[in-house]
């Protein structure tokens, strides 16, 4: 007898589902789109432990009558498409007739739906991928509850990660539908409490507006570009707002929130001189001639291949340029921390040999929107040794430890102070704001600061969550207000990116990583003077870190150069 064997049905069906739904946010993707396809106005989630337990979608789009109803749970069952040649020319999102048969294969599945004018509708129940029950039910357009998503494949349900990851990938995957469709409304409910709630909005830009806020909003460049068989519209960092990841770029074609590298390197291509490491946001809204576009290359959809893929490539490219050259230029924005008030005036750089001189005490302000404002002294220095040293250019420093000449790069260097204080929570005192900031962040970015608000307050951020999308930063460490400026809705959102890039690793190694994110916002740029003690004081604080020569990124804090170096230098013996 032959070793290849023909699967039966309810183990090819719950193979099948695991190509569609890999976890809970790829029901809700799934379930979402549908509601689109069916025209739906307004789109109501609700989710509990991380969707695991439940899920429910709830439309208001065309219902279906009895049969077709039946007929959606069946394998390979559309309205969408009816021959081969169908393929090359989809304008619906949901187009397989594989996700409510999926869902129901590995889930206890109710379907309740009505076509628009009948006086009932239908209730179908369904348990591992057969109907066990139907009966008349009240019904305006569908909806679709799951309940114990993946009870009969263990195995699947084992790797899935928390329920607070779980809600951060389902938060992420309603805010791309939501942002690809912005005429329709969405709200999203977790265990009981709403997460988001966004009303019918008139375009892109006003659903930007709706997630991210307004502040958002005034940091990106509008462009637009058409030619024959593809159109877009795209949203960009004005110069500057660049972030430490990529977690605010986006991709949609005809709708469809996609991935592709290529497209995000045409809006890389168009901004000469971006800091290395540092990132632009993007929102690409890409409309292309649907026979243009393959979609069917990825199971969930999300990657697609165009014909004229170099002609988009440029359109995008030359968008930006064109924006990016004729905006004004982004100095005549405020950032949100300065609240409508001047900038204060940068010290003037020193030149060589010119000697800085101590700083007196002052009172330094920080704090960020709202008007918030913490007065600290500035630490003193006294009994620290001080050393003599020249500033060169920005950002560099000279110094000698009494044989030959050390280079530091005082941002780096005070990066690796404060990332060992963050992560040992040593001489870090903490410092309430004399006004709590209420801090606007886009929905996944609130939940991962709230699921790790413990982690947070290790290092000296008591951060508490709003009403209307905020949260409340309550406290941030002494150094962090004495420092001056700092715009702490970037810091929140830049913890926020690192939580939501790095759900798998364990607690100590996803401290570090905020650690050092954290710690970038808490140092002293290159257009900052230090004085004699201030300098002295780094260098002890320098001395005493694990590791003194790098940064928590890596980069070289200082560099040496003996006299033996110099002498060859010289060419001198």
């Amino acid at each position: 007898m032959g070793k290849i064997k023909v699967l039966p049905p309810e183990v090819t069906d719950r193979l099948r589902a695991g190509e569609v739904i890999e976890r809970p946010s790829g029901a809700v993707k799934e379930l979402v789109e549908n509601s689109l396809d069916a025209g739906a106005a307004h789109i109501k989630v609700q989710v509990k432990k991380g969707g695991k337990a439940f899920i429910s979608v709830l439309d208001d789009g065309d219902g279906m009558g009895p049969e077709d109803a039946l007929l959606s749970l069946e394998r390979h069952a559309t309205s969408k498409i009816s021959a081969a040649d169908d393929l090359f020319g989809i304008t619906t999102l949901g187009f397989r007739g594989e996700a409510l048969p999926s869902i129901a294969a590995v889930s206890d599945l109710v379907l309740t739906t009505a076509p628009a004018g009948a006086g009932a509708g239908l209730r179908i129940e369904a348990r591992a991928g057969s109907v066990t029950g139907t009966r008349p039910a009240p019904a305006l357009g569908t909806s679709v509850v799951v309940r114990e998503l993946f009870f009969n494949t263990p195995a699947r349900r084992k790797f899935l990660k928390s329920d607070a990851a779980e809600n951060l990938h389902i938060i992420n995957a309603l805010t791309r539908q939501a942002l690809s469709h912005p005429k329709t409304g969405f709200s999203l409910s977790m265990d009981g409490r709403l997460c988001m709630d966004l009303a019918p909005a008139i375009d892109e830009r006003e659903r930007i507006m709706q997630i991210y806020g307004a502040g958002f909003m005034e940091g990106l460049v509008e462009a637009a570009r058409q030619e024959t068989g593809f159109g877009a519209r795209l949203f960009f960092s004005r110069d500057g707002n660049w972030r430490a990841t990529r977690s605010h770029q986006f991709i949609f074609v005809n709708g469809r929130p996609v991935r592709d590298a290529g497209l995000g390197h045409a809006v890389y291509g168009a901004l000469a001189g971006l800091p290395a490491g540092r990132h632009p946001v993007f929102f690409i809204f890409i409309e292309a001639d649907p026979r243009a576009v393959d979609i069917n290359v990825h199971p969930q959809k999300e990657e697609v291949r165009f014909t004229g893929r170099d002609r988009l490539y440029r359109l995008i490219r030359g968008a930006v340029a064109d924006a990016r050259r004729s905006e004004k230029p982004a100095a005549a924005i405020l950032p949100p921390h300065m609240n409508g008030q001047a900038a204060p005036s940068a010290p003037a750089p020193l030149s060589v040999p010119e000697a800085p001189s101590v700083f007196e005490d002052r009172t330094v302000y920080s704090g960020s929107g709202g008007g918030a404002a913490c007065l600290y002294p500035e630490a003193g220095a006294e009994g620290k040794k001080t050393r003599p040293f020249i500033r060169l250019g920005e950002m560099f420093y000279a110094y000698s430890e009494g044989q030959g000449v050390v280079l530091l790069d005082q941002h780096a260097a005070h990066e690796r102070v404060m990332y060992e204080k963050l992560l040992k929570n040593i001489g870090l005192l903490p410092g309430q704001f004399l006004f709590p900031l209420s801090i606007e962040l886009a929905p996944a970015q609130r939940q991962a600061v709230m699921a790790h608000r413990e982690l947070l307050f290790e290092m000296g951020f008591e951060v508490e969550e709003f009403g209307g999308g905020s949260v409340i930063l309550r406290s941030a460490p002494e150094e962090f207000l004495r420092k001056g400026a700092i715009d702490y809705a970037s810091l929140l959102e830049d913890a926020a990116g690192g939580l939501l890039e790095d759900r798998e690793s364990g607690a100590p190694e996803l401290k570090k990583k905020i650690a050092a994110r954290l710690a970038c916002h808490g140092s002293v740029r290159g257009a900052e003077v230090l004085g004699e003690a201030e300098f002295g004081s780094l260098l002890d604080d320098l001395d005493k870190c694990e590791d003194p020569e790098h940064c928590p990124h890596g980069r070289p804090t200082r560099l040496r150069l003996d006299n033996d170096q110099l002498k060859k230098m010289f060419k001198r013996k």
